[in-house]
């Protein structure tokens, strides 16, 4: 049987999605996702088959989702602000054997090499269909998704999850925060994108609701969080801050039972805040290639050092070798697509250290350092300090190619203008030497993805 299957047997009266005003239980998704499945059948679609789902985070991407799992067929959710040649590199890559998408998007798709369905031409519920007639039985070890890694440079890896990976993922968060059946989680992260994907599957494999909105606006996430019983959310740090600077934003972010906080490293500052307030903040390790959450540190529970990531989840084993951490458990992935298979074990390529208590201490990713004068700059530590400098609203630190230091610290900022030796003598007070930047280059905005994360492509043309 599969989730949703489950989910019609034992609560097919209950909300599973909440878009804007409308509401969908699911026995009402259960007639969608029919109607699709029927439909995808009879465009010859087998089990494995890989399916592209160029659609907006919203309803309709989940039904198709959810008729590939119905049928077997392997959903890869792609984000639209792809451009035309990332888009196509992945398409390519990925060689599904179809492509659904709106009509909007026909004529940029439409001289690819694969067939296209936009999904206005699929039947829809009216046909009749709400009785999934497909003899599909679930296989753990099938691959249900393809996830693009969240990579700001370069092309994204293409993660292969199984059934099997999803529900020890979900498990391993139910046992460590003990979901309730009356939780309802707000998305505001994009499905194509694990942190997204995650949320939506928690709620169909547990019978919970899901508050859906097909992109992040600060003001909208705390407009949902006021007007509906929401109880768990999953953000990234950008994303909270930016609610926390609205007005009514912290009050309302305090009537939540847990804030899943991950996608990167958190400001100290923001800690501190969430800490003084006693926000319900669970600091989240993970990544696509492990579900996401792999490890978890509940704020206001634990003492807080800024490198500690928390303990690692039910499943989870974590380990360092070369001072790069290492994941092994049944939520690991497959394998990327085109390379061989993990045995389930992934190197983060974090690095960290795990103690006898099996405290997990995390730095940062090897290929982030910036090695200047045969000195390790983490700047992540470089960016937080500039954030304590008053004027200064973002910022980000990166390594330049330079003839004298191999690397050379450079600094953009987003601020009121300051002198290079203001900003140089605030620095020296928490700073080595070698870290202070060793130029500023003052912007309008630090550019970003759809989950807070720098582009640094994007960067280098302002």
């Amino acid at each position: 049987m599969t989730w949703l299957q489950t989910q019609l047997t034992n609560n097919p009266h209950k909300l599973f999605i909440q878009e804007g005003n409308n509401q969908y239980s699911y026995s009402n998704v259960v007639d969608m996702v029919a109607t699709y499945s029927k439909a995808l059948l009879k465009e010859g679609i087998q089990t494995q088959d890989r399916i592209i789902i160029y659609l907006p985070s919203g309803i309709e991407l989940v039904e198709i989702m959810l008729a590939c799992f119905e049928i077997g067929a392997v959903a890869v959710p792609i984000s639209l602000k792809l451009t035309e040649k990332e888009r196509n590199a992945i398409i390519e890559k990925i060689q599904p054997q179809l492509i659904i998408a709106n009509w909007e998007h026909k004529p940029a798709l439409i001289s690819l090499s694969f067939p296209l369905t936009p999904i206005e031409e699929l039947p829809n519920a009216s046909s009749g269909c709400s009785v999934i007639t497909n003899n599909y039985k679930k296989n753990l070890e099938d691959v249900a998704a393809i996830i693009l890694t969240s990579g700001t440079t370069g092309t994204p890896k293409a993660v292969q999850l199984s059934y099997g990976n999803f529900e020890a993922s979900c498990n391993n968060w139910n046992d460590f925060l003990q979901f309730e059946y009356t939780d309802q989680f707000f998305c505001c992260l994009p499905l194509h994108h694990i942190g997204g994907l995650a949320v939506m599957l928690r709620a169909l494999i547990f019978g919970f609701s899901v508050n859906l909105v097909s992109s992040f606006d600060a003001q909208l996430v705390l407009d949902t969080i006021i007007k509906f019983p929401v109880t768990i959310i999953s953000i990234v740090p950008t994303m909270l801050k930016r609610i926390l600077d609205l007005e009514g934003g912290l009050n309302a972010m305090k009537s939540l039972r847990w804030i899943l906080l991950g996608g990167g490293p958190s400001p100290q500052f923001l800690l501190d805040l969430c800490i003084k307030e006693k926000l319900n903040i669970v600091k989240v390790y993970g990544m696509s290639e492990t579900c996401s959450g792999t490890v978890g540190l509940k704020l206001l529970e634990e003492p807080h050092n800024k490198l500690y990531a928390g303990r690692p989840f039910p499943g989870a084993k974590l380990w360092t070798e070369n001072d790069e951490l290492h994941i092994s458990g049944p939520m690991v992935m497959q394998a990327y697509v085109g390379e061989p298979e993990t045995n389930g074990v992934h190197n983060s390529h974090d690095l960290g250290r795990v103690d006898a208590d099996n405290l997990i201490f995390l730095d940062i990713r090897r290929k982030d350092l910036i090695i200047t004068g045969g000195e390790n700059v983490n700047p992540i530590e470089v960016e937080e300090c500039l954030m304590n400098i008053e004027g200064i609203s973002d910022a980000t630190v990166v390594g330049i190619d330079d003839d004298e230091w191999g690397q050379k610290v450079m600094a953009y900022i987003v601020s009121i203008p300051l002198e290079n030796e203001l900003l140089h003598s605030e620095l020296e007070k928490s700073l080595s030497p070698y870290k202070i930047p060793k130029e500023y280059i003052q912007v309008s905005h630090i550019p970003r993805n759809e989950l807070g994360k720098i582009v640094y492509e994007k960067l280098k043309s302002l």
